[in-house]
């Protein structure tokens, strides 16, 4: 079942970011929603998670993100974790189009009928040879 649900949160996530709609892709996260996401700062609340997508709107057009080798544990009733990879496909505005692999960590709740991102956490892959992690 967890399966499914985060298959439907990839996809409203894509349909949102096909566009990059900073507003559309926010309602995917709770309303108190802690957010790791490539830049620096952490994000904490719906807000603050549009105000992160809105700062990539001056140079991106739209974004695909496969999540891929998920390893899914339930935390609870109507809570689980989702923990792997994600493979992101940025297309520019200037038509460069950028891959990126990412380590990807999400907690996911059910909230009033609806299942939403409460936890997002992107981080790089280190190069090999550049340390450990």
């Amino acid at each position: 079942m967890h399966d499914m649900v985060l298959t439907e949160i990839q996809q409203r996530w894509n349909d949102a970011a096909a566009s990059w709609d900073s507003k559309a892709l926010a309602r995917i996260y709770t309303s108190d929603a802690v957010f790791f996401g490539l830049l620096p700062r952490l994000y904490v609340g719906r807000p603050e998670v549009e105000e992160y997508f809105g700062s990539y709107e001056t140079f991106l057009q739209g974004v695909t993100l496969s999540l891929v080798d998920q390893h899914i544990r339930p935390l609870g009733e109507g809570v689980f974790i989702a923990q792997g990879f994600g493979d992101i496909v940025n297309r520019h505005l200037d038509g460069r189009i950028v891959h990126n692999r990412v380590r990807s960590s999400l907690v996911v709740v059910e909230t009033e009928g609806e299942w939403l991102i409460a936890l997002h956490h992107f981080s790089t892959l280190m190069p090999p040879g550049s340390g450990t992690s």
